[in-house]
């Protein structure tokens, strides 16, 4: 198996299948690192009083998705994307007095996973609750995207991630 061709055909359909509200950007810099792909949704909604009535005041809300290679994934490896993971999280939500929630899809691609990786990756969780003058929620999603093996990682908020990238990764077999 070719990983940078295998990496840049995933990267490419990943992108390709984004909901055109993403605002995407390739080899970007995010927290340090440059991201094969950074996309961002961004989304403004007005505030109602039980859904119907206007309250003069608006929300916001944010996914940001992050596409990185990392060819062999061992558990060192899996733990430094795992921190780099939740200081980007840190970086990208900047929540205030109209926050309502952020989400921070974060994929890994490899072609060779450790055994074990599969039961660490589930066990990651990093959900944050904000007050003092600041609100809403952020969560990370994680996904490890096996390209060798054809199989998706996941950690439990990141079912729905599973969902976004089962299709674009059987497109290639």
């Amino acid at each position: 198996m070719d990983f940078s061709a295998e990496f840049i055909g995933l990267r490419d359909r990943f992108m390709k299948g984004l909901d055109p509200a993403f605002v995407s950007e390739q080899n970007a810099e995010v927290a340090g690192r440059v991201a094969a792909l950074y996309s961002r949704f961004d989304v403004t909604t007005e505030k109602k009083l039980l859904g119907m009535m206007p309250m003069g005041a608006s929300s916001h809300a944010h996914e940001y998705r992050l596409l990185f290679a990392e060819p062999v994934l061992n558990t060192a490896a899996l733990a430094d994307w795992w921190d780099y993971a939740k200081r980007a999280e840190q970086t990208l939500v900047q929540p205030n007095a109209a926050h309502g929630f952020s989400i921070l899809s974060f994929i890994v691609a490899t072609q060779q996973v450790e055994r074990d990786i599969q039961k660490k990756v589930r066990r990651l969780s990093a959900e944050r609750q904000f007050e003092n003058g600041k609100y809403g929620w952020s969560s990370i999603h994680f996904a490890v995207v096996d390209l060798e093996a054809r199989k998706i990682y996941t950690n439990r908020m990141g079912a729905p991630l599973k969902n976004i990238l089962q299709p674009i990764l059987r497109k290639n077999t």
